[in-house]
């Protein structure tokens, strides 16, 4: 008879869209999908219409744009993520416990998100565009050797996002436009398996069975983003109304097993441990995962030739996001054997769920343009970025808190036909984010990691904004 050992599957499908905590939202990557955001938080961003990232934002705007043009640009995540608590591996058949404390431990990494967008106009009232982006991702990575190892050391969602899209003018004072979004995802969740509370109990070192568990998958994912603008006062007051739909993901991949518990046939009574080897099974395959739908409110108005306001209200879906399920997920069995309760190890493949719970959520951000001259305009912002992720769920992949926001940047006219952006965003923390996740290893043991977080992210944005036809006029106006 065998007995899966469910270190791994129990909690690691939690993981599997996770991102760095160090950016609230879960792993949204709003203001990131243009350089021009992180100046003021995003804020006016489905009206203001600046350069070729509106058709991203706002595909209704595009009609802002009477040149066509092209932008280049990157926003470079710079995240502290540090968490201090205890660990505990407990089995009840036989009563033992394993449990380790921690103090600042770091799992933050930095990032840098690229963008593209392009803007061609096809007569007066009509202007393609194309934008290349990543809505979602970012890391987190604890170590292999870390005190939480057994619930997660490395997890990574990467997406990249391909959006041809249409603006049109209807009326002098309202434009429609749409997008189709083609997007890839992959995903990468480990975590460490291991007996360290029945080693620990034995007087051997609780290591000593660790085995690392690899699981990746790719996928790939249809939706559209569709707007309308109103353009009023001669076009300085403008507002714009935006939506991304969900965008529906099922992965397939491959897991992977990394240690001892990877090898066959090998009996724990064994004076000599077999080196360890690697099992792959490339069956790997994960339920219906839908990423949220987005809905934007954006205003921009000039106040006189030197001010602009800008200010946006952001819905985010992310109550669709509830369970997810991974299915051939590899794992060891131990069989009753020579040393009881530990036999010969085989593996085998197992289906887990593991509950999200996400909650809906809301954005706002307020900012202010100051054109010093012809050349220079600055920007300043800021806002609160709730979180979708709740107390009872949350877990070292995503301990994740709501964020209050401060911004700056500006935008410089080097020559008629070469623009610059610079922004900087700081996030902290509205509150820390807390950890109490237990998660059930099997009939008889079970992992808890209880904690308490820091957490604070830096972006940097850059981009060159290129007018390939004749002189480009400054930002916002």
């Amino acid at each position: 008879m065998h007995k899966p050992l469910k270190t791994l599957v129990s909690a690691a499908v939690l993981g599997v869209m996770a991102a760095n905590f160090a950016h609230a939202g879960a792993f949204s990557l709003y203001t990131e999908s243009s350089a021009l955001m992180t100046g003021n938080f995003g804020a006016g961003a489905a009206a203001e219409g600046a350069d070729a990232s509106i058709g991203w934002y706002n595909p209704a705007g595009l009609v802002l744009l009477h040149e066509q043009q092209v932008v280049f640009g990157g926003v470079g995540v710079f995240p502290t993520a540090k968490i201090s608590g205890t660990s505990t591996f407990s089995t009840s058949s036989p009563d033992s416990s394993y449990i380790q404390s921690f103090s600042d431990l770091s799992g933050a990494e930095n990032a840098l998100v690229p963008s593209f967008h392009y803007a061609l106009p096809l007569g007066e009232n009509m202007t393609f565009g194309l934008s290349f982006v990543a809505p979602f991702g970012l890391s987190t990575d604890w170590g292999n050797d870390s005190a939480v190892r057994y619930q997660a050391t490395r997890t990574e969602l990467l997406t990249m996002n391909l959006a041809p899209e249409l603006g049109g003018r209807l009326t002098q004072n309202f434009s429609v436009g749409g997008g189709l979004d083609l997007q890839y995802a992959r995903v990468t969740f480990n975590r460490v398996l291991g007996a360290p509370s029945l080693l620990d109990m034995a007087l051997l070192p609780p290591t000593g069975l660790d085995t690392l568990s690899t699981n990746k998958g790719d996928s790939y994912g249809v939706g559209f983003h569709a707007g309308v603008m109103g353009m009023f006062n001669d076009n300085h007051t403008r507002l714009g109304l935006n939506y991304q739909s969900k965008m529906r993901h099922t992965f397939h991949g491959y897991s992977e097993l990394s240690g001892i518990l990877a090898n066959s046939g090998f009996n724990f009574a064994q004076t000599t441990l077999p080196f360890p080897t690697v099992r792959v099974n490339n069956n790997l395959s994960s339920s219906l995962i839908e990423l949220p739908d987005i809905v934007t409110l954006s205003a921009f108005h000039d106040v006189n030739e030197k001010i602009s306001v800008l200010g946006s209200i952001v819905y985010t879906g992310w109550s669709t996001f509830k369970t997810i399920q991974l299915n051939n997920v590899a794992a060891p069995s131990i069989s009753d054997g020579s040393f009881t309760p530990l036999g010969d190890v085989s593996q085998v493949t197992l289906n887990n769920a593991s509950a999200q719970n996400y909650r809906d959520t809301w954005r706002a951000a307020l900012g202010v343009n100051y054109h010093f001259n012809q050349q220079l305009m600055l920007r300043v912002g800021g806002g609160y970025d709730q979180t979708p992720t709740n107390n009872t769920d949350r877990d070292v992949r995503l301990p994740d808190a709501s964020r209050w926001a401060l911004s700056m940047g500006a935008h410089y006219q080097v020559k008629p036909t070469i623009g610059v952006d610079v922004g900087y965003t700081h996030l902290f923390p509205a509150d820390k984010p807390s950890i109490n996740r237990t998660d059930a290893l099997g009939l008889t043991a079970a992992y808890n990691v209880t904690a308490t977080g820091v957490a604070g992210a830096d972006l940097l944005g850059a981009q060159v904004v290129w007018l390939m036809d004749k002189p480009l006029e400054v930002s916002g106006k």
